[in-house]
């Protein structure tokens, strides 16, 4: 299933450890990040190559949000929900978010551009309520701050 570059890299990560099963984040990134996303077809073998069940990749992949499973938005809104952003302000993220793209969390914009996906923690208490597009942190400043954040991933 894997081109041999990709499995080059996934036969690196899993050399890497002394056992074949802790490589398994690793290897899903580097499935993610071939594919832009987990492709379900990618699963099995990567559990072969492991050398764990297919159940164990399946609840893996579920757990964390950081994978997805079908092909994802180009930017990715993931908006804190612990209970540090919740107290200072996520719920109004969330609206204003929703209010300017026209959708709710889970869901991707027409355009295919972005979705809005809620996690538990970006580890930036201290700057409460927090949003990441990507791989960049941001702190809720407002909806017109938020509007202007967005419109540099045009």
């Amino acid at each position: 299933m894997f081109e041999e570059r990709l499995l080059e890299k996934l036969r690196s990560h899993i050399n890497y450890f002394p056992r074949r099963e802790q490589a398994i984040l690793l290897c899903l990134h580097e499935i993610q990040n071939h594919y832009g996303y987990i492709p379900e077809e990618s699963l099995k073998p990567l559990a072969e190559l492991l050398g764990v069940p297919l159940n164990h990749v399946e609840q893996v992949v579920a757990f964390y949000d950081m994978f997805d499973r079908e092909k994802p938005a180009k930017y990715r809104i993931r908006v804190c929900v612990s209970i540090v952003c919740h107290l200072l302000g996520k719920q109004k993220l969330l609206e204003a978010l929703e209010k300017i793209l026209k959708i709710k969390p889970g869901e991707v914009t027409p355009d295919g551009r972005f979705k809005i996906v809620p996690v538990q923690c970006l580890g930036a208490c201290s700057e409460a309520p927090v949003f990441m597009v990507n791989e960049d942190t941001y702190k809720f400043e407002g909806e017109e701050k938020l509007h202007e954040i967005l419109s540099r991933y045009a």
